[in-house]
């Protein structure tokens, strides 16, 4: 799982190096760049110009066949007079700012009690830290619907059998806030833990030594020098919550918690559709998720603010004393909320005849289990037929993604051939659009197009391909930039052809990274949902669709089976690619 982590990390920083070697100004090399530009503008570029032209017209795009005599501002003044807007942007906003705010405390704290504090068990607590990040957000949503639901989840019974007056509701903004929370607190671990283990202990022991207690010191050294690490982590989990769809849905509706991606959903989904409103409420979720990375890349930029040691100095492990022990439990329960409860809840629901149950000692009745959900499911033509439309989608993004990342990363690090900083550009720009707005804009910008590929698999393929660029090139690029230009040069001194020196030098150094992007574009490619939600069809329906469509129509004990399903794959996937990159090492 440390592939996954170094990968996940690289693919929000920023990498930065000197190019390899000068290359031949031939006009091969140019022709192959603009070429790899083309590619990547068809496949990122103009969805997205389609979509910003739609919001424009009074009639759906189709394709490049815009009406443009029909230019109009009345979607946007239709989406911002309604008065559901600023309901869509409070909410959005609020549950945002709330999941952010408790991933920063639970990460900031599983990372300084993991490396500053002698709690027991804290080396192993660097491994589970990054474990909610393998929970599909779409079966975490599922479990806590069976958990914490007002009438019967299975915390309510329990708390009801024990006649405590509290009372969970998963559906309101503490809730889903929540959930958001134990599920994106890795992100912000990967990054305070970085600081935390780069950070120059000097400072610290100065501090101490002039009189100031351990809480001092932490206040008015360690945090402010970690404080560009929180910030910057903090603006990344906060644009991934206002784009994210999947938890919203599940758990957002019920309650009536509308945000802006379901929103924009219902517009396409619901009858009348109103598709040129969608592509407006999509230009302004556009212009806020950018305007978000962009002050999170000038945050990031300044990490010089964060010491890092020039010696190998360790910094000072602070004493728990008696408290060491109550607060490793509190610290490990956060995997048992994020990972064990949950799926526990779905093995449960999985097993049993009926989801009906009033008190807790029905729930385990023995004669209530059964294994005819998993039989229903293995028979379900439509389950088969999307777990290998699922798979199949997976393997060809890894395919084509792999092949197109690798030759992006090599240009931009290791060449200055003219066009490169466009390629850089055009790669990390998906980060800060939605998954839910690139498939609308797929969808308006391939659905007339003469080439045959809506309603197929590929339109999701290369939707995925755009979408996961910025993962995938940056986690090719960690291992490229770390060849030494010599190796390449020494090969075609020694007269080896460039795609000779390729095959033989370059991509066997680079492995490990070109692996790492690898298992990552095919967990996320199998896991997706939003980008799919406006791609699909009744023959092309992927897995995560199947679920969510399951849930729809209530069928919970199916969705549960599916969700485990899903997570067994996932973590075949993350196993099977470990042992793989650890062979080659």
């Amino acid at each position: 799982m440390a592939t996954i982590d170094s990968t996940t990390a690289s693919s929000v920083l920023d990498i930065s190096a000197k190019p390899a070697f000068r290359a031949r100004p031939a006009i091969s090399g140019r022709l192959a760049v603009a070429g790899l530009i083309v590619v990547l503008s068809v496949l990122i570029v103009l969805p997205i110009a389609v979509l910003l032209a739609g919001s424009f017209l009074s009639e759906p795009p189709r394709a490049l066949q815009f009406d443009w005599s029909g230019l109009t501002l009345r979607n946007y003044l239709a989406v911002l007079s309604d008065d559901s807007f600023f309901v869509l942007l409070r909410n959005s906003f609020v549950v945002a700012t709330v999941g952010t705010l408790g991933a920063l405390s639970i990460g900031a704290g599983l990372a300084w009690i993991g490396i500053r504090t002698d709690v027991p068990g804290r080396r192993l607590l660097a491994s589970v830290s990054i474990l909610p990040m393998f929970v599909p957000p779409l079966v975490g949503a599922f479990a806590w619907d069976i958990l914490a639901s007002p009438r019967s989840g299975l915390i309510n019974l329990l708390l009801r059998e024990l006649s405590l007056p509290i009372h969970l509701n998963i559906y309101s903004i503490w809730g889903v806030g929540f959930v958001f929370a134990i599920y994106y607190a890795p992100y912000v671990y990967l990054f305070v833990a970085a600081a935390l283990r780069n950070m120059d202990p000097s400072f610290e022991e100065a501090a101490a030594m002039s009189g100031a207690n351990r809480w001092t010191v932490f206040w008015r050294v360690t945090l402010p020098l970690s404080l560009p690490a929180l910030l910057s982590a903090a603006l990344l989990v906060f644009v991934l919550l206002i784009e994210l769809f999947a938890i919203p849905a599940v758990l957002g509706e019920p309650g009536n918690l509308k945000v802006f991606s379901v929103r924009i959903w219902e517009l396409i989904g619901f009858t009348p559709p109103q598709v040129n409103q969608a592509s407006a409420m999509g230009v302004l979720m556009l212009l806020l998720t950018v305007t978000l990375v962009s002050i999170q890349h000038r945050v990031l930029s300044k990490r010089n603010y964060v010491t890092v040691a020039g010696k190998g100095v360790r910094p000072r492990v602070i004493s728990m004393g008696v408290f060491r022990w109550p607060v490793a439990v509190v610290t490990f329960s956060y995997i048992v909320m994020a990972v064990l409860l949950p799926y526990a809840a779905l093995i449960l629901i999985a097993l049993r005849k009926t989801i009906f149950f009033s008190r807790l000692s029905a729930v385990f009745n023995p004669s209530q289990f059964t294994l005819s959900h998993f039989s229903a499911a293995y028979n379900d033509p439509v389950v088969l037929t999307s777990f290998q439309n699922s798979l199949i989608v997976s393997f060809l993004t890894v395919a084509i993604g792999i092949a197109l990342y690798f030759a992006a990363a090599y240009v931009i690090h290791r060449t200055r051939l003219p066009g490169r900083r466009a390629i850089d550009l055009i790669t990390i720009i998906p980060l800060a659009i939605p998954g839910l707005i690139i498939g609308l804009g797929y969808l308006w910008s391939w659905i007339s197009l003469p080439v045959g590929i809506y309603g197929t698999l590929w339109i999701i393929i290369f939707a995925y391909v755009g979408q996961f660029s910025p993962q995938g090139v940056r986690a090719i690029a960690t291992s490229l930039i770390q060849i030494h230009p010599e190796l390449e040069e020494s090969a075609r001194l020694s007269g080896a052809g460039f795609f000779y020196m390729l095959r033989r030098v370059v991509v066997p150094l680079a492995w490990p990274g070109i692996l790492s992007g690898a298992i990552l574009l095919m967990v996320l490619s199998f896991r997706e949902l939003a980008t799919a939600l406006f791609l699909y069809t009744t023959n092309t329906q992927v897995f995560s669709l199947t679920m969510f469509d399951f849930w729809a129509r209530g069928s919970t004990s199916m969705v549960a089976v599916m969700a485990l399903c899903q997570s067994f794959v996932l973590l075949v996937l993350v196993v099977l690619g470990n042992l793989i990159r650890r062979g080659h090492e």
